[in-house]
């Protein structure tokens, strides 16, 4: 679960400590007073990204942090996988941004906004108020189904986009066949060419580092040879063995000399065996004049042909390579053009059977969420609803397979099914939205999931229903939720306040946990203003608490 989260100077927040805790955390405050900065920092630790403009003071950073608690062992593996080791069962996600840098790490290690976004998936869920609107979009619809089939779907998936890639690319490598004879003729002529000169000049690799310091040493060896001679004259006319001798003699009279002694004693052998090894290097560079023409001429051989490859040895032995495969192709042109036709229709068919194979799978899952998702919309107040998943074929596929995907619902009796977008308002996008989360939470480990006003356009008894579908989901998973509606505040198990305040002519947010009274406060403003906040908004809102605390059970 979602445990902490640490904000300091973003918008209106200077700076903020929230410790979430289990089961239903409700979050309320005035319009404008901050709930959505809150759910952008949480955001900012999700690896999404940061507007600048969001720093509240741009000459100090800006920070935002959450701690996770992971209890679930499916998830815990998933994470050892992708190489987060957990600290107490702990995962630290660190943003930091500032004018010159932005650090970003998991558990105090740096990490890639990537992965981010892939360590939090496992962990949590946020639906935005703006996330209904993605029920209007058709193209949507099968991301909910495949989340619903969840790892089976994703491991197809995978396998079918590999599959579509390697057909991209014989498709795009058959195109080289269009071709009439007399253009086979040249790419024939070209390519023998270029295959004769890398075959004659026989490259080996690491041969041009090797030869070119063999000749830059056989070169300059006259120049060598002096500075060896006058390294030797140097070593023997510095006289150590001299000055050796010499302080021997008065070592009796003081044993600390020794040290020295020593010390002149083994350059004196040092500087012996330096001459020695000068003196035997001599040989290495006698001056073969006909050697050094033919590893020039090597050299310059080799180094004529890599300028058409980049200067590089590993790339003109790969071309190699590939230009006698290419002229064995085109030497033989039909046969080729026909096999590879025959690879092309061959792959077509694996990929065809992987669609039909996840298509199949979609199909058997549809039926089971059309309904999963029936029975939570009819505890949400559609009490004749209809629903149901069609999957249709298209021309070809893609990285998704063949499936398109439409939800279609029929909400009202004598209604026909019609697409989701075409009949659903705004308050029943959000309920039907709120039973998919229901649906799909039942159905995958994120043991976090965060609502941002779920509860727009709805009220009175559907608003209890949404608020007792929330407590429901939260028996089983952590829930927090901004909202604006008494009837959900009422359900909380802990209840955040956001308030705004002006300090130093600058406007602060902060947030407060309350405590039983001051969440029956806060819902009596939710009922009410605050500039009417009577006796009689006080005990309707202490009711509704109370009367929420006694149905839980039953919930």
């Amino acid at each position: 679960m979602l445990s902490e989260l640490s904000i300091k100077n973003f918008a209106l927040i200077k700076e903020a400590n929230i410790n979430f805790k289990n089961n239903l955390n409700i979050i309320t405050g005035e319009t404008g007073s901050g709930k959505s900065i809150l759910l952008g920092s949480v955001n900012m630790c999700l690896g999404k990204r940061f507007n600048r403009d969001m720093m509240r003071d741009e000459n100090e950073e800006t920070i935002a942090s959450v701690v996770f608690d992971v209890q679930d062992k499916a998830i815990i593996d998933k994470l050892s996988e992708m190489d987060i080791s957990l600290d107490d069962g702990k995962v630290i996600i660190y943003r930091k941004i500032n004018k010159d840098k932005n650090t970003t790490k998991i558990n105090d290690l740096p990490c890639t906004l990537n992965k981010i976004k892939e360590v939090t998936d496992l962990l949590l869920d946020v639906y935005g108020q703006h996330d209904s609107e993605d029920l209007r979009k058709n193209s949507k619809h099968l991301d909910f189904l495949d989340d619903y089939i969840g790892l089976e779907s994703d491991k197809q998936k995978i396998v079918i986009k590999q599959k579509v890639n390697e057909l991209k690319a014989m498709v795009e490598d058959f195109k080289s066949f269009n071709m009439d004879e007399s253009q086979r003729l040249r790419e024939i002529d070209l390519l023998t060419y270029e295959i004769n000169e890398l075959s004659e000049i026989d490259l080996k690799e690491g041969e041009e580092e090797q030869l070119s310091d063999e000749y830059k040493k056989l070169s300059n060896a006259k120049n060598i040879i002096d500075s060896i001679y006058k390294t030797k004259e140097i070593l023997t006319e510095s006289n150590i063995g001299l000055a050796s001798k010499e302080l021997k003699t008065v070592l009796k009279y003081d044993e600390e000399l020794d040290t020295v002694y020593k010390g002149l004693s083994d350059l004196e052998s040092l500087a012996r065996d330096l001459s020695r090894e000068l003196e035997n290097k001599i040989d290495d560079y006698n001056v073969d004049d006909k050697k050094l023409y033919e590893i020039e001429n090597r050299l310059n051989a080799i180094r004529k042909v890599l300028m058409k490859y980049d200067n590089n040895i590993d790339k003109a032995l790969k071309e190699f390579d590939e230009k006698k495969k290419r002229l064995d192709i085109l030497n033989d042109y039909e046969k080729s053009k026909k096999l590879a036709n025959e690879k092309i229709i061959q792959k077509q068919k694996e990929l065809n059977d992987l669609c039909e194979k996840l298509s199949n799978l979609r199909k058997t899952k549809a039926k089971e969420f059309e309904e999963k998702l029936i029975y939570e919309l009819k505890d949400l107040g559609f009490l004749d609803v209809r629903f149901k998943i069609e999957l249709t074929k298209k021309d070809n596929p893609t990285e998704d397979g063949f499936d398109d995907c439409v939800f279609y619902i029929s909400l009202n009796t004598g209604e026909k099914l019609m697409p989701i977008s075409e009949v659903a308002s705004g308050g029943e996008l959000s309920r039907i939205m709120l039973s998919i989360k229901t649906v799909l939470s039942n159905n995958y480990g994120k043991e976090t999931l965060i609502f941002d006003e779920i509860d727009q356009g709805i009220s009175g008894i559907t608003a209890t229903k949404v608020a007792k579908k929330l407590k429901k989901i939260s028996r089983n998973h952590q829930v927090i939720c901004i909202t604006h509606l008494p009837q959900i505040a009422c359900m909380a198990d802990n209840h955040y306040m956001i308030t705004k305040n002006v300090e130093d002519n600058r406007t602060l947010t902060n947030v407060t946990e309350l405590d039983m009274n001051g969440m029956i406060k806060e819902i009596g403003r939710l009922i009410g203003t605050n500039e009417n906040l009577t006796d009689t908004v006080l005990a309707n809102a202490k009711e509704l608490k109370e009367t929420a605390l006694k149905d839980w059970e039953n919930v």
